[in-house]
């Protein structure tokens, strides 16, 4: 019989900070980017559950709970899940609730949560899904609760040699200027295809601001953010913190 330990031990890397998904859908950071950061610090005020969306191995769900955080952790891979409620301490273990389920198709009731994050998943959807993401999420809110989004940026991985086209695509009014159909002709020779996402939609601050105006939330703050590799530049995510006023 597996104890504890052995269900909650992480997968090997490769890449120092990054730990890899168990389903093809990218890494989990080892550390908090600033906005990640500013969640677990207001999840940890606020008398409201908290929603981690696309929580992997649930590095975020696990410093909020820290600060007095109840948190709801939800993943499309249900074996991630098993990790993290593994991984979480015992004396925390009330605080946390765990369920599957996959962007854009989780529901929730309206107005549940004081605070959601989604890092580093939204770049996993496309432009429609990305939308109404974004409107279930404000639908998910109390009023005067906040969404902490991170997406990758178009400036970080294996699509970062066609930022140029981003940037003449957003120039020219595209409304997804980062959308790649076939992730696989961004990959370098002899990489396995069939361990990457099929598509990849990355963004910059100003499309995630664009989401949450039109899902009728009021932006607070949006900024690119720090990558947590060794390699990491000041435009590996783009950010955005908003509120249900």
């Amino acid at each position: 019989m597996s104890t504890d330990d052995e269900k909650g031990e992480l997968p090997e890397s490769p890449v120092p900070g990054l730990i890899p998904t168990l389903n093809n859908t990218g890494w989990m950071t080892e550390s908090l980017d600033d906005f990640s950061t500013a969640f677990t610090e207001y999840a940890g005020q606020i008398n409201e559950e908290s929603l981690d969306i696309g929580c992997a191995y649930g590095i975020a769900t696990l410093a909020a709970v820290e600060r007095g955080a109840r948190v709801l952790a939800c993943d499309l891979e249900p074996k991630h899940l098993e990790i993290l409620a593994a991984r979480v301490p015992a004396k925390r273990r009330s605080q946390v609730r765990t369920q599957a389920g996959a962007l854009p198709d989780v529901e929730f009731p309206q107005a549940s949560f004081g605070a959601i994050l989604a890092a580093r998943v939204l770049h996993f959807l496309t432009g429609d899904d990305i939308d109404t993401t974004v409107q279930k999420m404000r639908e998910w809110l109390v009023p005067g609760g906040r969404v902490f989004l991170i997406a990758d940026s178009p400036y970080t991985g294996p699509w970062q040699s066609a930022a140029p086209d981003y940037e003449r695509r957003k120039a020219a009014g595209e409304r997804w200027p980062g959308f790649f159909a076939d992730y696989a002709s961004l990959l370098p020779p002899g990489t396995d295809a069939a361990e990457h996402p099929r598509f990849i939609n990355p963004q910059d601050p100003d499309l995630l601001s664009r989401s949450c105006e039109e899902a009728g939330l009021r932006v607070l703050e949006a900024r690119f953010l720090r990558g947590g590799t060794r390699r990491a530049s000041d435009r590996d995510h783009a950010g955005v913190i908003a509120t249900k006023d």
